[in-house]
């Protein structure tokens, strides 16, 4: 009986984080091997660690919506297409970050406050 219960309680874990929702993606954000945009970029603040950095745009929640998440999505894979000045890498075309990261991201940028 304890084996049984032991079982259903396993699958029942397995199941529920299975289901659970994608990590967020403020761990891609200030990660150094990955994007690294806390060097640059400024949160709002309560969204992540606070920083003097100025290089990029403070990302308001507000102005990443506006922007949708296409052009969003475009900016984090290459972001020299629609500015080829910019200092900002191209994340996915020099693979920094893989696809479903970028979408992490996204979504991360579109829920900001």
């Amino acid at each position: 009986m304890k084996r049984f219960a032991a079982a259903v309680l396993a699958c029942a874990s397995a199941s529920a984080f299975a289901a659970a929702p994608p990590a967020p993606a403020l761990d891609l954000f200030v990660r150094a091997d990955k994007g690294n945009c806390i060097a640059c970029h400024q949160l709002p603040d309560g969204a992540g660690p606070a920083t003097r950095a100025d290089v990029g745009p403070r990302l308001e929640g507000a102005r990443m919506r506006t922007l949708g998440r296409s052009a969003l999505r475009q900016a984090l894979v290459d972001p020299m297409r629609a500015n080829p000045d910019t200092v900002m890498p191209p994340f996915g075309r020099h693979r920094l970050l893989d696809a479903a990261e970028i979408d992490r991201l996204v979504e991360f940028l579109v829920a900001l406050p």
